[in-house]
């Protein structure tokens, strides 16, 4: 028997072997208990008694949708507010369809059917089809989902590894060339610096939107160009929450160049000043882009103020993402090798940099077929 410490003093799992299976591991009783240390306790004492006396109610039985709700909360403490949100919107609109049917009956056949419903009809809020890489997502919810119910021992295997899984769509990616960089950026010498700063350190560091709004100033060394990325910004249900980067690796160090380093000099100077004559009424997050009065922009801002640039100068469309896929493709076009690109954009691995910009790397590909063209030019 264990409690082990989820959150400190606020969640807990209990975990209770209850009997042994043939083939001589032990079967376990899983249960999220949310509270203090010593009710946890007293929760798992009160386990034992029930299983000891045949007391605790059957659980064989229960449908998917019960199962859902005990899936999530047993996630609620591990994911991000965001992740946790969007993964209880998918699964609303599994139990639509799967969450009446008991979990010990579901199969393959019904995943199937579930999966061609999200392909052929399901419409998403803004009146479009899923994508391949949502359908994918889902996918892998449900995998998660049934791998935790074979843990718990409500199922003995999980049937939707017995589904092929959804290829993603390849990704369709939109960047800037160098003269429309250069556009871009003449443009913003027109725009007041809040602006110019967002839309240039975002091209130079090529970061995730969510990396751009968590920036404070002690993540920046603007003597070296240092920038410290461990940390990103997220909305959601009306709050804007602080947490950890997409993955190990987007934790890093980052290196700007001298125009964005003079940029941001010029920017801190300004915000600073509007510091001094606010006074109290400063709010002091230290955040590089904050709102008007210091507080934390909202991650959607980037977004909404590219957008106005790209509107008011007639610059092609381009989403704000767009950007650090615009530094990524020029680095690729200059030469520098996918471990050095993985590493200053914090892709998970090589294997991402290499799949989601291959058709960049194939000038590259192609010029390795004349690496020994001065050796065989000898022979002729």
């Amino acid at each position: 028997m264990s409690v082990r410490e989820i959150k400190r003093n606020q969640v807990y799992q209990i975990e209770i072997p209850i009997a042994y299976r043939a083939d001589g591991t032990r079967k376990r009783h899983f249960e999220t208990f949310y509270g203090g240390k010593k009710d946890a306790l007293l929760r798992e004492a009160k386990l034992k008694i029930e299983f000891k006396t045949g007391n605790f109610p059957e659980k064989q039985n229960i449908n998917f949708e019960i199962f859902s709700e005990e899936y999530l909360a047993y996630q609620k403490p591990i994911l991000s507010p965001k992740t946790y949100k969007t993964y209880s919107d998918r699964v609303k609109i599994i139990n639509e369809h799967i969450g009446y049917i008991k979990l010990k009956n579901i199969n393959t056949k019904i995943l199937d059917k579930f999966y061609s419903y999200l392909r052929d009809k399901h419409i998403n809020k803004r009146g479009k089809p899923y994508s391949p890489t949502t359908i994918q997502a889902y996918y892998a919810l449900i995998n998660n989902m049934l791998q935790v119910a074979v843990k718990w021992d409500y199922i003995p295997n999980n049937p939707n590894v017995r589904i092929e899984k959804p290829k993603r769509a390849r990704a369709n990616i939109s960047y800037y060339s160098a003269e429309e960089i250069t556009k871009l950026l003449e443009c913003l010498s027109n725009e007041p610096l809040k602006y110019q700063a967002i839309v240039t350190l975002a091209l130079d560091l090529s970061c995730r939107r969510g990396e751009l709004t968590g920036l404070t100033w002690d993540d920046v060394n603007l003597e070296t160009g240092k920038i410290i990325i461990n940390k990103t910004t997220q909305y959601i249900n009306r709050r804007i929450y602080e947490k950890e980067t997409k993955s190990v690796n987007s934790d890093r160090i980052n290196y700007i160049n001298p125009y964005t380093i003079e940029l941001l000099k010029r920017y801190k100077k300004e915000q600073f000043e509007k510091q001094l004559k606010l006074g109290s009424k400063w709010i002091k997050t230290n955040r590089v882009f904050t709102t008007d009065l210091g507080g934390n922009i909202h991650p959607d801002t980037p977004t909404k103020i590219f957008e106005k640039i790209i509107k008011k100068y007639n610059l092609k469309h381009l989403t704000f993402h767009g950007l650090r896929h615009t530094g990524i493709s020029h680095m690729i076009e200059r030469g520098f090798q996918a471990q050095i690109i993985c590493r200053k954009v914090g892709h998970s691995s090589v294997q991402v940099t290499d799949t989601y910009y291959s058709h960049f790397f194939e000038d590259e590909f192609k010029q390795a077929a004349n690496s020994m063209n001065d050796i065989f030019e000898k022979v002729q």
